[in-house]
């Protein structure tokens, strides 16, 4: 009897969840919204900016790094630019210039809506005085993060501050790294 009960038992279970599995339901099935797209276009996704730099006295310094980006989705966003970096400094009689160039790669995250942490490689042609004045290049693994401060609708002011984890002797940047830049979107 026992076994007759546990077969008729284990029937009535099957032949309810394959009913459901079927649709076969008496409640109708709940309809999902549809999100709305983030972005309509490709044009939509892309920013423009970078960061200008100068200083003049005894030392000279002019930075140029134009860069682009795409946002993936709200929160992040990646993309790439150019370093120009001129440095010319006198020391007594002797004036003294040097020129750093290379290209640049970065991923930034919104953690809130103003707020970004970001990860970045510079890859950069240096001067390698140690090696009779010959040109090498380094890469420097920039970790950090900022602030991003709306200035119209499609422009920002950013400012942030990295730390090189990959710092060596030859390496322009010292720790830490602070920037102000713009970012402008299409």
């Amino acid at each position: 009897m026992r076994l007759f009960i546990l077969i008729a038992l284990a029937l009535s279970l099957s032949i309810s969840v394959f009913s459901q599995e079927n649709g076969i339901s008496a409640k109708p099935k709940e309809q999902r919204p549809i999100a709305p797209k983030e972005f309509n276009t490709f044009k939509e996704r892309l920013y423009f900016g970078g960061n200008i730099g100068l200083g003049f006295g005894t030392t000279t310094y002019i930075n140029l790094s134009p860069l682009v980006g795409c946002k993936i989705t709200k929160q992040f966003s990646a993309g790439g630019g150019i370093v120009y970096n001129y440095f010319s400094q006198t020391y007594g009689a002797k004036k003294y210039v040097s020129t750093i160039y290379g290209v640049s790669a970065f991923a930034r995250y919104m953690v809130l809506e103003n707020l970004f942490a970001q990860v970045g490689l510079d890859r950069l042609n240096v001067m390698d005085y140690s090696a009779s004045n010959s040109r090498i290049w380094i890469d420097n693994i920039l970790i950090g993060g900022g602030y991003r401060q709306a200035i119209s609708g499609r422009g920002s002011l950013v400012a942030s501050i990295f730390y090189n984890i990959n710092d060596t002797p030859l390496s322009p940047y010292q720790n830490p790294i602070i920037q102000i830049g713009f970012n402008v979107g299409l």
